[in-house]
């Protein structure tokens, strides 16, 4: 039973310390870079009265274009005010005001794509005109100030170069620091894809699509059924890496082998040190950073913080490995400048990490999101402490097999300290969980094998000698694309984490083989031929003796074809 102890513990402080003042944290000075480049070509966008304001705040730019999207108009009330409006009007009399309905908005910082309707008495050939070449003829803007009660974006995380505010104090900084956006910037390339992992979509199917569902910057499409990552657009914010069920996308703000490499230093220093119980508090660079700084002092030596890029970066593998290393117990910290779909995805993490733990006897307190850092101060570690420290388990490159490699290491470890609680080899799951079975309706299958065409992650794989289908259940990904594919519907897909998941196939089908009946060459499944057979019989195709082709393998019945023909040269009108 889990219970808490109230004893601090001064060796833990001093191995915090040793730990911190030792150790750097892992950063990948490999990593690509993306650049932009802005002249200063700034668009406002808003209500007349407030973009003719702005644009005298920012007369410093390259260019100002003025662009009215809200109905509001300059009103005149008294004397006073009309005096204020016609020298507002005078001052930016050099900035030209388009009122075009605004139809689309694209790009980023030093590409931004807006495009206007152009009215009738303008243009009678043209619906549409980038507004960039209409007022400056240049193709592109490179900065967007939105003035609009709410952005005409609604991603939750805008582009790079565009910026919102409704409110004078966020209008006030922006005035400062968009003269600063002229030039070159770089910012790390924050990921990797791999598509020929990607279990998104095959053969016109569509299976997966978490990363597109995640995406808190709309950096992800799909483009002919692959997927694709604008490296301008995303921020790392790393959720796609986290929900990305085979490893197709990898976050490389550190690379997850450098970080679990830092973990494991970690908590090798720290026992040497004399620091037990050790617990690990996950924060991203940015509000996490500063709250961590701000309380670290009130922080219980046995919690040690690890600054990660964003928080959605770290998922299950991660954790998992993390407790196979001896972590005690891992706090996830939250904060308001989380996007809400990253924190949806968090969450979403937790709850499938916590079945799982269940499963192997962890109990899930062990694993916390944590919204508010103060809760941290007196929090002392979970009793007993994890006790499998060692040996830790080696973890490769690949998500999946890392995260096999910690289930088994812990699977192992509770079935001699707690047998009654994992005695459940099979960890039921919730549906959309990326691991599970495939179960086959034996009778009804053909043996097509359409399913093996699709799958993306080789969990379902075809007979090398004979007729057969073979499941490998640590491979499947439960996207759903053998399903979708399946002509005779036979096939379901059961979310569960099997703890010893092998990784060799095992035996769904097997099948004799169909001999042609003119060169005895085994050619397809027998059910399959018997099938066709019986659906094709009625045919004109196939009466009389022309039934037996389906009896035959392809060059054979090429043959029979080509000999039938010779013979019966009049057939060739019904071809």
């Amino acid at each position: 039973m889990t219970t808490i102890i109230n004893m601090p513990n001064l060796s833990n402080e001093r191995a915090k310390q040793e730990v911190i003042t030792r150790l750097s944290p892992p950063h990948n000075l490999l990593a690509s870079t993306i650049a932009y480049s802005t002249q200063g070509h700034l668009l406002i966008m808003g209500s007349e009265k407030a973009i003719r304001t702005a644009a005298l705040q920012l007369s410093s730019m390259q260019s100002t274009t003025l662009l009215v999207t809200e109905a509001a108009q300059i009103d005149i009330d008294t004397a006073d005010d009309s005096e204020a409006i016609e020298l507002l009007i005078a001052s930016t009399k050099n900035d030209t005001v388009f009122y075009n309905k605004l139809l689309s908005v694209t790009g980023y910082l030093g590409q931004f794509d807006v495009d206007v309707s152009i009215t009738a008495q303008e243009e009678t050939s043209i619906s549409r005109i980038p507004l960039a070449k209409l007022a400056l003829g240049l193709p592109h803007f490179d900065l967007i100030l939105d003035l609009n009660a709410s952005p005409i974006l609604t991603t939750n995380i805008l582009p790079p170069g565009y910026f919102h505010a409704n409110d004078t104090t966020t209008l006030a900084s922006l005035y400062e620091q968009l003269p600063q956006y002229i030039g070159d910037f770089e910012k790390p390339k924050y990921f990797q894809i791999n598509n020929d992992m990607c279990a998104h979509s095959a053969r016109g199917q569509t299976g997966c699509t978490r990363c597109l569902d995640v995406c808190p910057a709309d950096a992800i499409t799909s483009i002919q059924n692959i997927i694709s990552i604008d490296p301008h657009l995303c921020h790392g914010a790393g959720g796609c890496s986290s929900a990305c069920p085979t490893g197709a996308i990898t976050y490389t703000q550190p690379p997850r082998g450098q970080l679990l490499d830092y973990i494991q230093r970690l908590i090798t220093l720290y026992s040497a040190e004399g620091g037990e119980d050790f617990c690990l508090l996950f924060h991203d660079h940015d509000k996490g950073r500063e709250l961590t700084l701000k309380h670290a002092s009130s922080i219980k030596g046995h919690i040690i913080p690890i600054e990660v890029e964003e928080l959605a970066s770290v998922g299950l593998e991660v954790w998992l490995a993390s407790y196979a290393m001896g972590v005690n117990t891992l706090y996830l910290l939250n904060t308001d400048a989380i996007p809400s779909s990253m924190q949806n995805l968090v969450e979403e993490q937790i709850s499938l990490a916590h079945r799982i733990m269940t499963g192997l006897a962890i109990h899930p307190n062990r694993l916390q999101l944590v919204d508010d850092i103060t809760l941290l101060e007196n929090r002392l570690p979970l009793q007993p402490s994890l006790p499998f420290m060692a040996p830790a388990p080696s973890f490769t490159t690949d998500k999946r097999e890392t995260l096999f490699n910690a289930i088994a290491h812990l699977a192992d470890a509770a079935s001699t300290t707690e047998p009654q609680q994992c005695s459940n080899p099979v960890i039921p799951l919730p549906h959309g969980a990326p691991f599970g079975k495939v179960t086959i309706q034996e009778q009804e299958c053909t043996l097509c094998l359409s399913c093996v065409a699709v799958c993306p992650a080789s969990a379902l794989t075809a007979g090398k000698d004979s007729p057969a289908l073979y499941f490998t259940e640590q491979n499947c990904v439960q996207c759903g694309l053998c399903e979708r594919s399946c002509p005779e519907k036979v096939i379901t897909l059961t979310p569960q984490l099997r703890l010893h998941a092998t990784d060799q196939p095992q035996e769904l089908i097997a099948e004799e083989a169909f001999q042609c009946i003119s060169c005895a060459t085994p050619f397809a499944p027998k059910r399959t031929v018997e099938k066709m057979i019986k659906s094709l019989s009625e045919h004109k195709q196939f009466q009389g003796s022309a039934i037996n082709r389906l009896k035959m393998c392809a060059d054979c019945r090429v043959r029979d074809i080509y000999n039938d023909l010779t013979l019966h040269p009049e057939k060739q009108l019904e071809l």
